[in-house]
């Protein structure tokens, strides 16, 4: 009777491991895809020269909002020699604001 438990305990024990290893591996190759996405990456790129701008917490998720719905705003922002991408953000905020 104990050799049976402890049978089970030790095909239990390999079945969990199998599982942790699976699930790590996993985890891992979901990282790996969100650090690779490169849409992922220039939303951060935009939010990140967003916040280097100067502009407040409240600005940059109204920004974020806007670019989310007019990708191109976002990209064009990024496309401007850097002296013209916080007035050109102004504009895009203070259009927004105006419809």
């Amino acid at each position: 009777m104990f050799g049976d438990v402890n049978s089970q305990l030790k095909s239990v024990t390999q079945n969990v491991g199998q599982m942790e290893a699976t699930m790590e591996c996993e985890a891992i190759a979901q990282e790996k895809a969100m650090e690779e996405d490169p849409r992922q990456k220039f939303k951060e790129k935009a939010i990140n020269e967003l916040s280097r701008l100067g502009f407040t917490w409240t600005e940059i998720v109204n920004a974020a909002s806007i670019f989310a719905k007019a990708p191109e705003e976002m990209h064009m922002m990024l496309a401007l020699p850097q002296n013209l991408r916080r007035e050109y953000v102004k504009k895009t905020l203070d259009d927004a604001i105006r419809r």
